[in-house]
Order: C-alpha cells, then structure tokens, then sequence
C-alpha cells in the first residue's frame, strides 16, 4: 500500500512540475537567441579555416557490403533477380 501510496504521490508531483520545466526551457531558449546570432556572426567574420581534404573511408560492416552486393545490378547479371523491374514474362506477349 506504502508504494502505491509513493507511486500516485511521485506521479502527481512530476506532472505538477511540468509546466515549470517547460516554461524554464522556452525561457532559455529565448534568452540564448541574442548569444547565438552574436556567436554566428563572429564565426562569418573569422572566415572559413582551409582544412586540409581526407579520404572518405567506406565504414560499412563486411556483412552489409555483403548484401548491398548481392541486391544490386552488379551482383545480378541477368537482372531478374528479387526486387528487379522486370518481372518473369517481361519479355513475352
């Protein structure tokens, strides 16, 4: 009866709270407007920093590479596989 009593008490509460959070949230919000367009404004006048290019590296698991293999054209030379457009008597009439 005790944590039933604590559950419906603890559930009250936090609703009761809420709104408070809520509201605390859009006030930060609104407060953090100025702060932001002053910090977007120093960075265009500092300009964009070269940084130098880095390959892009393939990070796809071996299992999915696997797949994406299989269920692409490449991987299907005929190309009436699952999946493809063309259905079994595409090319009958």
């Amino acid at each position: 009866m005790a944590g039933g009593l604590l559950t419906v008490v603890a559930t009250i509460w936090m609703l009761a709270l809420l709104p408070v959070l809520l509201f605390l949230g859009l006030l930060l919000a609104v407060m953090m407007i100025p702060v932001l367009r002053r910090l977007k404004r120093e960075i265009e006048d500092v300009g964009v920093v070269d940084v130098p290019h880095r390959p892009t590296v393939d990070v796809t698991p071996w299992h999915r590479q696997v797949v994406n293999g299989w269920m692409s054209q490449a991987g299907r030379p005929s190309a009436r596989g699952w999946g493809s457009a063309e259905g079994p008597r595409s090319g009958r009439r």
